[in-house]
């Protein structure tokens, strides 16, 4: 099933769910050990469409280094 992002975010929102993006369940698996590249799952996402700002993509790619 699929559904439209923005609408299942708000739809979240309203009940007071917590949000986790793609890129924030790829930084809780590299916290949990998982032995993945941050950098090539970002390069396979943006090739597959999904665009990232270079803001949030840097961002990303600092928070994986700590």
């Amino acid at each position: 099933m699929a559904i439209d992002e923005a609408v299942g975010r708000r739809t979240a929102r309203l009940h007071g769910l917590r949000l986790t993006g793609s890129l924030g369940i790829l930084l809780h698996a590299l916290d949990a050990g998982y032995p993945i590249s941050l950098a090539e799952c970002i390069g396979n996402m943006e090739r597959h469409g999904i665009g990232l700002s270079r803001e949030l993509r840097e961002q990303v790619l600092r928070r994986a280094r700590r």
